[in-house]
């Protein structure tokens, strides 16, 4: 019988902005009036926060201002590493802004013309709760974290 083993919250965590910084498209969740809504998007990591960039059209950017509450999905399709996470979206002004803009460019540059836009709002996804599962680095079972205030803790 083999026993698990607790895995340490620092290594987690640190495996968990490793996933996040080594892709840059994710599945965003989202809801409005008891209508759900998923859609693909590019994004940059602030630490454990997520950043996107939405055209002033999209439906996910106005569920996202109607319905802060954003779920999202970073994964390679497979089963043996995988993201999900919940968090409140909120609209980011000036120099954060502008350093979203740029972060977001390096890492989709033919969508320059999309991130560049001023009347395509960038948002940071406050990420609140997070379940997490990395096989090959040892991080299995899956584990779930939850913020409080700004620290991190395993959660139930």
């Amino acid at each position: 019988m083999s026993v698990v083993r607790p895995v340490p919250l620092e290594r987690v965590l640190e495996a968990v902005e490793q996933h996040l910084a080594s892709r840059h498209v994710c599945t965003l969740a989202t809801s409005h009036q008891d209508v759900p809504w998923a859609a693909t998007s590019f994004y940059v990591a602030w630490g454990l926060d997520l950043v996107v960039c939405q055209g002033r059209r999209a439906r996910t950017l106005a569920n996202m201002l109607a319905n802060p509450r954003t779920a999202f999905a970073v994964d390679d399709r497979r089963a043996d590493a995988w993201l999900q996470g919940l968090g409140l979206a909120e609209r980011l002004e000036a120099d954060e802004e502008r350093r979203a803009r740029e972060a977001l460019q390096r890492v989709a540059p033919e969508f320059t013309h999309h991130f560049t836009n001023p009347d395509y709002p960038v948002l940071r996804i406050r990420v609140q709760e997070l379940t997490f599962a990395d096989r090959p680095h040892g991080i299995y079972p899956r584990q779930r974290l939850v913020r409080q205030g700004e620290r991190w803790a395993f959660g139930d």
